[in-house]
């Protein structure tokens, strides 16, 4: 575990109540210790969103004692981190920014019980059998917004997108194509790009999603958003270039599978657009 310190107000919860009880026990067990001396806490950074995924009371009990700096490590367990940023989005519609803005959020036990647990249980239920009532696809028009997004969702997939040349054209060049990005309430956690070919044929320019939500069904609902808007302009095929099954790349060969999964078939390897070391496997759909 790698311990760092940093400032508590830069700090985002992902909770919107704290527990009068457990505040309690908290002042009282940081009152007979070394403030030096507890357990760092868990902290996560998805997208631009730095947040606490766990010690929400021993944060707000420092904030009252007037600590500034606290200790904190990278939470690195297997969360379904699309429960966490709703619940930031909960956060954000309440203006609930930094520890501090919980300091009228403190209720007894049966309050927070109805309040948040509760809360959170139904959340959790909803996301298991209406997970489209959280995930928002929009059609983004203005270009440095696209392009706003765009960085923000490539520079968190260096895996994928680890060369900064190609980085900085893709954030240029989706200026001026059509562009849809997934959300979770005002949180962006991915996108697709498209560049139009001919009257038959368009290309998927660029695509990504938060590693945290691989998997969540985010990629699928863009593909399909894309196509929609494509069959209603009279297109009839829509293509991909991905990183060809030559390269033994573990993460593109998760990026095939997916291709396949909606729909898309492999036409053909190419050494010659991408280089030799990268090659280009260009796969299709009929739309």
């Amino acid at each position: 575990m790698n311990v760092f310190t940093r400032n508590i107000k830069d700090i985002q919860p992902s909770q919107l109540y704290i527990s009068k009880t457990k505040l309690s026990k908290v002042e009282e067990y940081l009152d007979s210790v070394d403030i030096a001396d507890i357990d760092p806490l868990p902290i996560k950074k998805i997208g631009k969103n730095i947040f606490f995924t766990d010690g929400h009371t021993r944060a707000f009990a420092l904030m009252k004692k007037g600590i500034e700096e606290v200790k904190v490590y990278w939470d690195e367990d297997d969360l379904d981190w699309l429960q966490y940023l709703i619940c930031i989005n909960w956060c954000n519609k309440k203006e609930i920014k930094t520890i501090r803005d919980l300091r009228d959020r403190v209720v007894d036990d049966e309050d927070y019980q109805k309040l948040w647990n509760a809360r959170c249980d139904s959340m959790q239920k909803r996301t298991m059998n209406n997970l489209d009532y959280y995930i928002d696809i929009r059609t983004i028009s203005e270009g440095t917004e696209k392009s706003d997004i765009c960085e923000l969702v490539l520079r968190a997939l260096p895996t994928w997108f680890g060369i900064e040349e190609a980085i900085k054209e893709y954030i240029n060049g989706v200026k001026d194509k059509a562009f849809l990005s997934a959300y979770i309430g005002d949180v962006p956690v991915g996108f697709l790009s498209i560049k139009d070919h001919n009257e038959f044929t368009s290309e998927i320019y660029v695509v990504g999603i938060l590693k945290e939500l691989h998997g969540r069904g985010m990629g699928k609902r863009l593909v399909k958003a894309a196509e929609d808007i494509l069959i209603n302009q009279n297109k009839k095929f829509l293509t991909v270039k991905t990183l060809g099954s030559s390269h033994p790349d573990e993460g593109y060969k998760k990026t095939r599978k997916f291709y396949r999964a909606v729909g898309f078939y492999p036409l053909e390897e190419f050494t010659e657009i991408w280089g030799k070391e990268n090659p280009c496997l260009l796969m299709v759909k009929n739309i």
